[in-house]
């Protein structure tokens, strides 16, 4: 990574009257011109997937592939300067040619190219990031440079399987038909692991991959948590500074088989923060969101889009929290600005009291999939909502046996098994299933109070008795959490 688009935002202070955001454009290999001899051109088929690996920061990782101009990547992500490059690699020398533009007006505020063995990447990014920082004239404190200066492997091979990694990462996905894709992204960092068995920053994300396994791809499988909690063990033993561990520790935290720690997942996070201000915040989004705390994952998520404007996960988090919180009109907004022309979802539809349409959906998904455990809970809810109350309530225990112990989303499902019972008017089995919920990474106490759908319970004593346990205990999250 030649400079870390956090170098300039943890300086911003200092660089009043520059440019305080700098986005890197993956850089290009060079071929010669046939119809030109003695000069270059940029190889319109080169991904530089062998000979060079470039590691880009995450917001710009799309642009990989593209053929996108730099001034233009520069003004979709809203930084002040953007640094191209080129890329030529002949036998085991490397020429890299750099120049720093200013994004207004695409002057070069420095250029430079410099000739070097392959071996020696990592010194041509210590002196593209410095002669950067320079430029811009940002200050570091001695703690931040020696941060910057900091090298995680002395290897270009452990170097290039680690980069290899962190893009399949940044891929990755939920459920069993993600885990191929994991399983080699698992042995990418192996590989750089095994060049360089000091290389602490590729344990730690190793961990992480290993806890993504865990929570969301395959949670019944015990192996990937004893996994990841190895592999945070090795990498905070190499490097007990290292913030990527404690990433990958609260991810393992925060799952079904640690027991859904919210709090001690949260402070992980925010230990992580204190040693690298730009991890977290995607994870700091979803856990906040889920404790109810909104305002606090509103400014964790507008944090991650200012580091990465175009990341899908990060847009996609502002979604998940609309849905959270219980806001429809909000999330139908943005949904159908994200997706336009896509159905609205049915949850969506059935807050809105269009219970004809959901039904005609759910019964359509139904017949593809009729043993689907959430659309069999949407179609109890939707009795529920026709005032059906029997047949919503008959529907409940064969539901509950499709559902996993361990799976991520269960306690979403839980949550709408006490809607069912709110909405029959059965206070005791609702606040049953509304316990679960909290004790299993979901202690929303602000959509227990606003949802409508359990109205009906309100003045019960069950419920009284419930939401005044939630309410002290979100005071305490407030409390702590609340700056």
């Amino acid at each position: 990574l030649f400079v870390p688009k956090s170098l300039f935002e943890a300086e911003e202070k200092n660089a009043e009257g520059f440019a305080k955001e700098c986005a890197i454009v993956t850089h290009y290999r060079l071929k010669a011109d046939p119809d030109n001899k003695g000069k270059l051109i940029v190889d319109p088929e080169a991904k530089l997937e062998e000979e060079l690996i470039v590691r880009p920061t995450s917001a710009v990782l799309h642009y990989r592939n593209e053929d996108t101009d730099a001034l233009a990547a520069a003004r979709q992500l809203s930084t002040d300067a953007v640094l191209e490059g080129t890329v030529q690699h002949a036998g085991d020398r490397l020429r890299v040619s750099v120049n720093l533009l200013r994004t207004s007006d695409g002057t070069s505020l420095w250029a430079d190219s410099f000739d070097m063995r392959a071996g020696d990447v990592f010194m041509i990014q210590d002196t593209v990031a410095k002669q950067v920082a320079a430029r811009l004239q940002l200050q570091a404190d001695p703690a931040r440079q020696a941060g910057l200066n900091k090298q995680y492997t002395s290897s270009p091979i452990a170097y290039d399987f680690y980069v290899k990694g962190i893009y399949n990462l940044d891929q990755r996905g939920y459920r069993k038909n993600a885990k191929p894709q994991m399983v080699e992204t698992f042995d990418l960092f192996k590989k750089a692991i095994e060049v360089d068995p000091n290389y602490a920053l590729a344990s730690a994300q190793l961990a992480y991959a290993y806890s993504w396994t865990a929570s969301f791809i395959e949670p019944t499988e015990p192996k990937w948590a004893e996994l990841a909690k190895r592999e945070i063990k090795r990498s905070q033993d190499i490097d007990p500074q290292l913030a990527e561990s404690h990433v990958a520790n609260a991810l393992l935290l925060w799952s079904a088989n640690e027991g859904f720690q919210n709090e001690a997942a949260v402070r992980e996070l925010l230990l992580a923060q204190q040693l690298n201000p730009s991890v977290g915040h995607g994870d700091l989004t979803a856990i906040y969101g889920h404790m109810g705390l909104e305002d606090q994952a509103s400014r964790e998520l507008q944090r991650a889009l200012d580091i990465d404007p175009t990341s899908q996960t990060n847009n996609d988090l502002t979604l998940i929290l609309y849905d959270l919180a219980g806001r429809t009109d909000e999330y139908l907004a943005l949904y159908q600005k994200l997706d336009p022309g896509k159905p609205d979802p049915t949850r969506c539809l059935m807050r809105k009291g269009q219970l004809e349409d959901a039904q005609t959906r759910i019964d359509g998904f139904l017949k593809k999939y009729p043993d689907e455990p959430d659309a069999l809970l949407q179609k109890s809810l939707l009795l529920a909502l026709k005032s059906d109350f029997g047949s919503a309530e008959a529907a409940i225990p064969g539901i509950v046996a499709k559902l996993e112990t361990n799976h991520p989303y269960r306690h979403h499902n839980t949550y709408d098994i006490a809607c069912v019972y709110a909405l029959t008017g059965k206070s005791g089995e609702a606040v049953k299933w509304l316990k679960e919920t909290a004790a299993t990474g979901f202690p929303n106490y602000p959509l227990f109070e606003r949802d409508p759908y359990l109205d009906r319970i309100r003045q019960s004593p069950e419920f009284v008795q419930f939401m005044s346990e939630q309410k002290a205990q979100f005071e305490r999250y407030r409390q702590e959490f609340g700056s």
